[in-house]
């Protein structure tokens, strides 16, 4: 239970970040102080500052989806490839998870491992038999992985978790709750940083993942528009994705196979005529990249899919509500200009206009950071002094994330994983084989 002290902290939290949020109003007015010769650029901050500072405030009204007793028919896919450290704690998981037995199946399709996947994988299915094993035989892509889970069930519902990620106990029966509403096609989960203390980067990501969603995700269900049901934890209902599940399963973009970004992928084939919604109360934890060349392969990875989503998006996103639309449309042009504003505040102003260090530019960075930084301590139920590593967050993002925007763009057709020695980048079908493994089944082993 929070204490006196956890709630006097968080008050002053509030208070200090509507203070901040009111001064942040007038601040592209003082980074341009020059006047009418940087209408353009003055036009931008403004547009930056009430971006940032509605979904702050949309985030505020979002409330889980209410309980309406709903215990529907799921089948939870988790495709795997060499995750033989992690995948039976994820699996063990699943079945700990407070459900009806008899309306929870789960899918564990091996997706070509050449370590001791498929082993672990029928050890834990060796005496449940709610666990299906699918061998794929050879790398196919998670898409074809997540494709062939989907075909081995009829269930109503089917949920998506990451091989490193591992749920809440009543994450499950939290999730779909929000199916009620007929209109619903999807909801997302929440995911937590399973490892936070595993250096400073995955400190730094505990902050960013919160705010990404319980900021990010929750304005946007206000509208029944989340644009990303993320891989960590998401369902979907089985009517909205089995009409496109063969043109996302063989997705390209410019002539190449589109081999990651499923989730956004499939997100946004669904959200064209259903709502998608958030439920923050469903909770998963997964596992965050704690070196900083594996991180940045991981955003470089995502900024690709979103370049490639962000053109599919934008194309009927204005069919959404009104505000919902704005926001997304204004999400990309800021996430398409800052890298040039960023260049301008800090090098060419400083070395061609000779206006010196550009304090008020790096003055708004640090004021944004800090805004972040103090939602996470008054959304949190204790106080927590890691908010700090949020701050720190938005400069390494400056220092090394941004410039990452033009290069995925760039270079959006690789279907190079990364982070992974294989990824079925030749999209090969899965074999004709692909047959469930028996619960006693050592193949591999």
């Amino acid at each position: 239970m929070p204490t006196l002290a956890d709630r006097a902290l968080r008050l002053v939290a509030a208070l200090y970040l509507a203070a901040l949020l009111a001064l942040a109003l007038a601040y592209h007015a003082l980074w341009f102080d020059s006047g009418a010769n940087d209408a353009l650029f003055m036009a931008y901050g403004a547009v930056v500052v009430a971006f940032i500072t509605s979904r702050f405030l949309l985030s505020l009204p979002y409330r889980p989806p209410r309980d309406a007793g709903l215990e529907p028919r799921v089948a939870i896919v988790m495709p795997a490839f060499n995750e033989d450290g992690v995948i039976a704690h994820s699996l063990r998981s699943l079945l700990a998870l407070d459900y009806p037995l008899d309306k929870l199946e789960l899918v564990a399709v091996n997706d070509g491992s050449t370590d001791e996947t498929l082993a672990r994988m029928a050890e834990v299915a060796a005496d449940e038999p709610r666990v299906r094993v699918i061998d794929l035989g050879v790398n196919c892509g998670k898409r074809a992985a997540m494709a062939v889970g989907m075909r081995a069930t009829d269930a109503e519902l089917l949920a998506f978790v990451d091989s490193d990620s591992s749920l809440e106990p009543d994450a499950l029966r939290r999730l779909v709750q929000g199916f009620a509403d007929p209109q619903v096609g999807a909801i997302c989960g929440h995911a937590d940083v399973a490892n936070p203390h595993e250096g400073w980067l995955a400190r730094m990501q505990v902050v960013r993942y919160f705010v990404a969603f319980r900021v990010v995700k929750a304005a946007e269900s206000l509208f029944g528009c989340v644009t990303c049901c993320s891989g960590c934890f998401s369902a979907y209902r089985r009517a909205a994705i089995v009409p496109h599940l063969e043109a996302w399963e063989h997705q390209t973009f410019l002539g190449s196979p589109a081999t990651f970004g499923d989730d956004r992928a499939l997100t946004n084939r669904v959200l064209r005529d259903w709502k998608v919604l958030y439920a923050a109360d469903a909770i998963s934890h997964t596992a965050v990249p704690t070196t900083l060349r594996q991180f940045l392969k991981q955003q470089l990875r995502w900024k690709r899919s979103w370049t490639r989503e962000s053109l599919i998006l934008m194309r009927f996103v204005w069919r959404k509500h009104p505000l919902a639309a704005a926001l997304a449309y204004a999400g990309v042009l800021i996430s398409l200009v800052a890298p040039v504003v960023a260049i301008r505040a800090l090098v060419w102003l400083p070395l061609v206009g000779k206006t010196g260090f550009p304090l008020i530019y790096v003055a708004g960075i640090y004021a944004m950071a800090l805004a972040y930084g103090l939602y996470y301590v008054v959304r949190r139920p204790r106080y927590d002094p890691g908010w700090i590593y949020g701050v720190v967050f938005c400069f390494f993002y400056l220092a090394f994330l941004l410039w990452q925007t033009y290069w995925a763009i760039v270079t959006a057709r690789s279907s190079a994983w990364g982070t992974r020695p294989a990824t079925g980048h030749g999209r090969a079908r899965p074999a004709p084989n692909a047959q469930p493994q028996p619960s006693t089944n050592e193949a591999g082993a």
